[in-house]
């Protein structure tokens, strides 16, 4: 156990690359590994430490035992909140078994000339020790909104060590790769994400970073954000 909590420590002090646009392309707040089986509200606010920020707005219900959908909404406020930026994540979730799934979303611009964008993913998680558990993902995404003009497919991977401090809290750390087919060389990202989520009944609270640089190619980017998932 103390060489894991290192483990997590020495990740928490490592660079963080800027988030691929992929990352983002979930009717989540990002990966997550909860099994919804009620209908599920959610908001929060991100960060740029600068004058733009995001607030999504997302809902989740559970269809059967084994399915799922939901929506998600992202407002992007620009220019000291003059101009906003509206898209729509539209997803579902089939659960193989209690630790595995596969995950379908679409991803649209809703008031400005955004490409759209299909993103697949094969998600599951593996517990190591009763507090201790790694999840993971898989994921394809297809047309211009996330491959770009010049890409025809974007590839992401993430894995997720998380550590549990029984049921009210738990810390997570989630580490993605990424890369365009037919433009590897300028597209390979990679990205380190501490996250700590509080679960107060059937609250969640979560607290995600983003903190680092960028490569010299591509543009710098530090963020913050704050998720309160409700289910209802």
């Amino acid at each position: 156990m103390k060489r894991l909590v290192a483990l997590l420590l020495a990740l928490l002090a490592s660079s963080a690359f800027a988030l691929d646009p992929i990352w983002n392309m979930h009717y989540t707040f990002g990966p997550d590994s909860k099994h919804t089986t009620k209908f599920n509200l959610g908001a929060g606010v991100k960060s740029y430490f600068n004058n733009n920020i995001l607030i999504p707005i997302n809902f989740i219900g559970s269809v059967s035992k084994d399915f799922e959908i939901g929506g998600k909404l992202d407002v992007y406020t620009y220019d000291e909140m003059d101009h906003s930026q509206l898209t729509f994540d539209v997803g579902g979730k089939y659960y193989l078994n209690s630790t595995s799934f596969l995950e379908v979303d679409g991803y649209f611009g809703l008031n400005r000339n955004n490409a759209s964008a299909v993103v697949a993913t094969y998600g599951f998680e593996k517990f190591i020790a009763k507090n201790f558990s790694s999840f993971y993902e898989l994921r394809a995404g297809f047309l211009d909104g996330v491959t770009g003009e010049d890409g025809y497919v974007k590839f992401s991977s993430s894995m997720i060590p998380t550590l549990y401090f029984g049921k009210p809290f738990r810390t997570m750390i989630e580490i993605i790769m990424s890369e365009s087919a037919g433009n590897l060389q300028d597209d390979f990202m990679i990205d380190i994400i501490p996250k700590f989520e509080l679960s107060l009944g059937s609250l969640r609270l979560r607290l995600d970073f983003d903190l680092g640089i960028m490569q010299e190619k591509n543009n710098d980017q530090k963020t913050i954000a704050l998720y309160a998932m409700m289910a209802l």
